[in-house]
């Protein structure tokens, strides 16, 4: 049941993807965002009350995918927005540490109040969902599209040296046509959007049943274990970027394909590793981290934003992401099918394949780099 309820979830936040990541273009993250905020916090405060009813759990579950579809590919359309592309590599990693940090943080919450204070579970649902309220109006407050709508120039007319303050503009929406076209045109995109769908087939069935397969081996190792994933991870959002970034004149398909092959080769090594075993089995499941977020985070943000340009990076960024959550609903019910019936080491070698496939896959865009563009 917890794996469907899962691919409800992944495949309404696909759905959303796709038709929010148009809207973001449109709209923009100001609005929107704060939007999707309000709605999935009180969807989170009904969630305690919907487990007594599993149909409900469905419903509002698949829901919260939806409006929590909202965030993040309009955030990277404001980030291209209010970044020259010179520095679209370092900020996009610094923004792809946000998923991590607070699923990390969401972690802690629900520990907190079910293990330290004894509080009911359904405050694991209730504490976040009062929280991102909060978070809404600090974010509609807080936040602008673009500089223009602050009187300032945009990036384009920065890169030209006109730096004068002006009225302020709100960003100019070039129509869906034009973001349509930005998408299925440019071929990077394409193929990041099929190589996001082999990495969350990856990502997500390790984020969803690692802990379980883990815990067989001891509540001790489990809590180690589960731990330094998620710090592989945020090592692996700095790195890859830096290392497109430093190593190979900003090209990021030939970084994304390494790390798919290794990520290969080191899923393969852990299954070799035996259960108890300390000394490896945390290096390497940091470095399984690393080897999962840092194309990730490539894929998601730092590809959008270049090949794209700022006008259509929310529109990108949510047909990357929709495909890349397809992948995601059919990992969390198969993967679970698979060590359900057939054991972990099912699950492990369909990582495994789709893992290098992906790479394989992208090597047909080894060389693409973001054209010139009237909007960067």
């Amino acid at each position: 049941v917890m794996g469907l309820i899962g691919t409800t979830f992944f495949l309404a936040y696909a759905a959303g993807q796709f038709i929010n990541g148009f809207l973001g273009d449109k709209v923009g993250a100001r609005k929107f965002v704060a939007i999707g905020l309000i709605v999935s916090s009180v969807i989170n405060l009904f969630m305690g009350v919907a487990f007594e009813f599993i149909w409900l759990a469905f419903i509002l579950w698949g829901l919260n995918g939806y409006f929590q579809s909202m965030g993040w590919a309009p955030s990277v359309k404001t980030m291209a927005n209010w970044t020259p592309p010179e520095e679209r590599g370092k900020w996009s990693s610094r923004l792809a540490t946000s998923y991590l940090l607070g699923g990390v943080v969401s972690w802690l919450i629900a520990i907190l109040i079910t293990e330290t204070f004894s509080l009911n579970w359904r405050f694991a649902f209730i504490v976040p969902g009062v929280i991102m309220f909060f978070m809404a109006i600090h974010f509609y407050l807080r936040v602008r599209n673009a500089p223009e709508e602050c009187g300032l120039p945009t990036i384009e007319e920065e890169s030209e040296g006109k730096v004068e303050l002006g009225e302020s503009r709100d960003d100019e929406f070039l129509g869906f046509k034009y973001t349509f076209e930005k998408v299925i045109k440019t071929r990077t995109v394409l193929f990041a959007a099929f190589g996001l769908f082999c990495l969350n087939m990856v990502r997500y069935g390790l984020t969803d049943w690692l802990p379980l397969i883990i815990v067989t081996e001891g509540e001790f190792f489990a809590i180690w274990k589960s731990i330094f994933y998620p710090i592989g991870g945020l090592i692996g959002v700095i790195i890859g970027v830096w290392i497109s970034d430093k190593f190979v004149g900003k090209k990021r398909i030939p970084v994304v394909c390494f790390f798919f092959i290794l990520l290969s080769l080191t899923l393969f090594i852990y299954t070799l590793l035996p259960p108890l075993d300390m000394v490896f089995g945390i290096p390497v499941l940091i470095l399984i981290g690393i080897l999962n977020f840092a194309p990730h985070a490539i894929l998601v943000s730092t590809i959008p934003m270049e090949f794209s340009t700022r006008k259509a990076a929310s529109a990108a960024t949510g047909f990357i992401d929709g495909c890349g959550y397809i992948g995601a609903a059919i990992t969390s019910f198969t993967s679970g099918a698979l060590i359900g019936t057939v054991g972990s080491g099912a699950a492990f070698l369909l990582w495994i394949i789709v893992a290098l496939v992906g790479g394989l896959v992208l090597l047909a865009d080894l060389k693409s780099i973001p054209k010139k563009q009237e909007y960067l």
